[in-house]
């Protein structure tokens, strides 16, 4: 068992603490010797007051070297029952008014020692000072009770609160390791729970999909009806970015690649797709400005579309809501990461009550989690113009395991 070593913003405390307890009973040992017993041995009537004031005067030593205060306190202790042994009254008075023959400050380094050193050298300054302390060569009740409560009691008493911290701290530390691993064992059931539904969307939705994808292709080549071929690309083109997405969304699940092979690792978001959605906007009647700060960086494709889809969802929201309130779009680049700000003033006419309420309601909540899985924070809230904002930062990139290998860039169709 190793020593304990304090803070040493403790340390500094206990020092200062124990300076004040040397004060104290340095001045107690000298209101006994001024006013009630002195020393009759050939050392002369201090002998007794000089061997107590070395030992107080190692008290603030305790915190820094307990091994040299215990030497001292002991070799004191033994001087002073050896000398008493062999010249009565040389260190203790004959008729002493105090049973105590041990330091009186010995009860505080006894406390010290049991706090700061292994326990078996702790139990072996005990012996010593108990044995010095309580005389078994000359029995006397008075002493021997002295030197227990002097010596073994304080000693007996610092081990067990001792033990019991030391008890308390394995027990919290246990109950901590408990929580680390029960934390741990419900984020490995979350990868397991993505893993799982990652495989279903590939094996199931990704499927259909490529399937609807095929079958509108092949509607287009078969079919010379020019709105049949129009609505068949339309189809084609939508089913293509729900694949793409769902890739993007499978990825994430799985923490793995960021990009499908082939795919460029970094992408900017398209001006053209992000110009498409405010026209879409102000055709709707909802008057849209947009405005790009910074300069636009490559972020990867999840973070592209996610914010495409932000955009998507929050331009939607306004016009079904505020019809024909003012909009601003803000796109704002700072050291890769992005942030997108959608907000819409109060609607200056009733919106169309069957229109506001078609959707599903959780196209928020949807946007919410999707963002947080792309490792970014969502905002949604009424405006103090009196309309509603949506805010999303995204990171330049999604926090996965597998950095990406090169740099290109290209713009999101």
């Amino acid at each position: 068992m190793t020593t304990t070593t304090p803070q040493p913003s403790e340390a500094r405390r206990a020092v200062v603490f124990l300076v004040f307890v040397m004060a104290a009973f340095a001045l107690l040992d000298v209101a006994i010797y001024l006013n009630v017993q002195r020393t009759g041995g050939p050392l002369g009537p201090a002998a007794g007051l000089v061997l107590s004031l070395a030992v107080n005067a190692c008290l603030p030593a305790l915190p820094r070297f307990p091994r040299a205060v215990a030497v001292v306190t002991a070799a004191a202790t033994a001087v002073a029952a050896v000398g008493d042994t062999l010249v009565a009254g040389m260190f203790t008075p004959v008729n002493p008014v105090m049973p105590v023959t041990a330091p009186l400050c010995t009860p505080v380094i006894m406390w010290g020692l049991a706090h700061t050193l292994p326990r078996r050298e702790v139990l072996a300054y005990v012996a010593v000072l108990a044995v010095a302390a309580t005389r078994p060569w000359t029995p006397s009740w008075e002493t021997m009770y002295a030197g227990i409560t002097t010596v073994v009691l304080p000693a007996v008493l610092g081990l067990y609160v001792r033990a019991r911290r030391e008890l308390v701290g394995s027990l919290r530390g246990r109950a901590e390791s408990a929580e680390r691993e029960r934390h741990l064992l419900a984020e490995q059931a979350k990868a397991a729970e993505r893993q799982r539904l990652a495989g279903e969307m590939h094996d199931i939705v990704t499927h259909h999909v490529t399937e609807i994808v095929l079958a509108a292709g092949a509607l287009k080549v078969s079919t010379t009806d020019r709105a049949a071929q129009a609505a068949a690309e339309h189809i084609r083109r939508t089913g293509s970015r729900a694949l793409t997405e769902l890739r993007d969304l499978i990825g994430i699940l799985r923490r793995g690649h960021e990009h499908e092979p082939g795919e460029p690792p970094h992408v900017i978001l398209a001006p053209a797709d992000v110009s498409a959605l405010v026209e879409a906007a102000v055709s709707a009647g909802n008057p849209t400005t947009l405005h790009v700060t910074g300069e636009p960086r490559a972020v990867t494709p999840a973070v592209a579309r996610g914010a495409y889809r932000v955009l998507q969802e929050a331009l939607t929201n306004a016009m079904k809501h505020a019809p024909g309130a003012r909009v601003d779009v803000e796109l704002t680049y700072d050291h890769g990461a992005m942030t997108v700000t959608v907000t819409n003033a109060p609607a200056p006419r009733s919106g169309d009550t069957v229109l506001a309420a078609s959707g599903s309601g959780t196209g928020l909540d949807g946007l919410r989690r999707r963002v947080s899985l792309l490792g970014g924070s969502f905002e949604a809230s009424p405006a103090p113009c009196g309309g509603f904002r949506v805010s999303a930062a995204l990171p330049a990139s999604v926090p996965t395991g597998e950095a990406p290998q090169h740099n290109e860039r290209r713009e999101t169709g």
